[in-house]
């Protein structure tokens, strides 16, 4: 009774090891961002920040767990940044100010290749009174907090996931 027992259990426990083998976090192998503003009228937020998608990706870089040569299950991530703007107006004045960083970001499995969460990002940044003297910082500081800030979340998203798929039941 003991070796049947023991048997069965060391049976199930064989079977049962691939659904454990996908437990999370995973590490993030590729990294893509892009910009999309066609959807907006009269944008003009890439003359002022260019290399947004470039800087996103970066800090994102610096903020997720990369994946090394040996990681059996990766994710992917891939950004689309839909809209920087000065409240609701997608035109930039002055030297490029802007409250609003939109974007969508999709963590897909990079071994079956389906999405695993896809999710929209809106930080909208405003001005507060407060009793005390403040002082606003200048466009390329808020520029880099809102980059960083963004990136943090999509950090945040990849270390959400926390299961994947096992290989044998990823439909081709």
């Amino acid at each position: 009774m003991f070796r049947r027992t023991m048997t069965a259990l060391g049976f199930s426990l064989v079977a049962a090891t691939p659904a454990l083998a996908v437990d999370g976090p995973f590490p993030v192998a590729e990294i893509e961002t892009d910009t999309y503003f066609e959807a907006m009228t009269n944008s003009n937020a890439l003359q002022f920040y260019p290399d947004v998608a470039v800087d996103l990706a970066n800090a994102i870089r610096q903020r997720v767990a990369l994946a090394g040569d040996d990681d059996p299950r990766t994710l992917d991530v891939d950004v689309q940044i839909t809209a920087m703007r000065l409240n609701d107006n997608p035109v930039l004045v002055n030297d490029g100010e802007f409250n609003i960083l939109e974007g969508v970001v999709t963590l897909r499995d990079t071994v079956g290749g389906e999405d695993v969460r896809n999710a929209p990002i809106i930080l909208r940044a405003e001005e507060m009174d407060v009793p005390y003297t403040s002082v606003s910082p200048d466009n390329r500081d808020f520029y880099t907090a809102m980059v960083y800030t963004f990136a943090e979340r999509v950090a945040q998203m990849t270390e959400e996931v926390d299961e994947l798929q096992p290989i044998g039941e990823i439909r081709n």
